[in-house]
């Protein structure tokens, strides 16, 4: 366990004695029985103090006194910080209480990343290991030598990756949450089927409601600039009443992100700090007011040495899965590779070293490449041909019937 300094110790009790004051300031004007719920919400004096954000910058994601400004319209008086259902509130609402009087035990404050040393290395690093992406790069570049040198938290204006599928735009999301070392918060838009539980929840009245997916993520991480992934937003479509891209809106505008209202708890977030990356394949699927707000980088299809490069990484990262069973690829067997793109590459290389296995072979040969391709190819042609034992019907044979 990490200790922390006396002083740090020290100023995290000022600072949150003077937020204490404030808060209970605050309330004694609005009401009566304010002495009372200072008691209630103060910590006893001679329990340990709760765990601190490292030193550094830190935001605050939530407001304790937001949280109480909700439970005390919910008609609770003296039970604000006892456990249990609440007599007060309805049983709908008991859910949404527990959960804001858990909030009041909780560190609202949350660390920012801050840019380094090691930072800048992990994103040389990442020019290697995704060339085709070295235009998004140099800008994160950019933005960590910009924290570095202010030592504040990483920042940098919405992405929306676009491109042809296959490139790697989602695996090169991943990769630079690792690079930055910032947690990551990734949510596939294709398979999403409510747009508005993903970011600000629904209201309590709603069956099965519950807090927005990303507001939820930044209550259990430890820092306040997360990067949240929005892999394939051109496919964002739910209920046929439903406009996924308004929800949106909120998360892009920097003013309005430093305030979202979760509809659950009815309470605000502070998400305006979060990096936000999104990927697609067609921007004119896109509303152009969700274009506006994102600054798009077309990623081109590698090619070339390029294309070289990325086979022979993809080709050594698979080969590594197997410990020393195979030799790296010769640069025949790299060159049949890098004649489709990345996603293709993988396959590929899978698929042939079982070839090259069957053969009692420890390398791969272009012969291995051209069995897989040739099982590929015969899989997309299977996907036009109709299975089963039911002959297809000809057109106007229903009719007759």
């Amino acid at each position: 366990m990490t200790t922390i300094p006396a002083y740090d110790a020290e100023a995290v009790a000022t600072l949150r004695d003077l937020d204490r004051q404030r808060l209970l300031g605050h309330l004694r004007d609005q009401r009566p029985d304010s002495e009372a719920l200072e008691e209630r919400v103060a910590p006893a004096r001679d329990e340990p103090p709760a765990t601190a954000p490292a030193p550094g910058p830190t935001v605050a994601v939530f407001h304790r006194a937001s949280v109480l400004k909700q439970l005390r319209l919910v008609g609770l008086g003296d039970e604000v910080d006892e456990s249990g259902p609440s007599s007060s509130a309805s049983s709908d609402e008991q859910g949404r209480v527990e959960r804001l009087r858990a909030l009041l035990h909780e560190e609202p404050l949350r660390r920012l990343v801050v840019a380094d040393d090691g930072t800048r290395d992990r994103l040389t690093r990442l020019r290697e290991e995704c060339p085709g992406f070295v235009e998004v790069i140099a800008l994160v570049e950019r933005a960590a030598a910009l924290s570095a040198m202010a030592g504040t938290g990483i920042a940098i204006p919405p992405l929306l990756l676009v491109g042809p599928p296959g490139l790697g735009k989602t695996h090169f999301s991943r990769r630079l949450a690792v690079a930055l070392g910032v947690e990551q918060h990734a949510h596939s838009c294709a398979t999403n089927s409510d747009a508005q539980a993903l970011f600000v929840g629904h209201p309590p009245t709603w069956r099965g409601a519950r807090m927005g997916v990303v507001t939820e993520a930044m209550l259990g991480g430890e820092t306040g600039n997360p990067l949240i992934v929005l892999d394939e937003i051109d496919k964002f479509v739910t209920h046929s009443t439903e406009k996924p891209y308004n929800s949106l809106l909120a998360v892009l505008e920097p003013e309005n992100a430093c305030a979202l209202v979760d509809e659950y708890l009815r309470i605000p977030f502070d998400l305006s700090r979060c990096l936000i990356i999104a990927t697609a394949n067609d921007l004119d699927a896109l509303p152009s007011y969700i274009q506006d707000r994102f600054l798009v980088v077309t990623i081109a299809p590698p090619d070339g040495a390029m294309l070289r490069a990325i086979a022979s990484r993809i080709a050594a990262e698979i080969i590594a899965v197997h410990g020393d069973a195979f030799a790296s690829p010769d640069d025949a067997v790299v060159a049949r590779l890098a004649t489709t793109n990345p996603r293709g590459i993988r396959r590929l290389v899978t698929l042939a070293l079982g070839f090259a296995a069957e053969a009692g072979r420890r390398y791969l040969v272009t012969a291995d490449i051209g069995a897989a391709e040739a099982i590929l190819l015969g899989g997309m042609e299977g996907a036009r041909r109709p299975i089963g034992f039911v002959r297809p019907k000809r057109k106007g044979e229903g009719e007759r019937e």
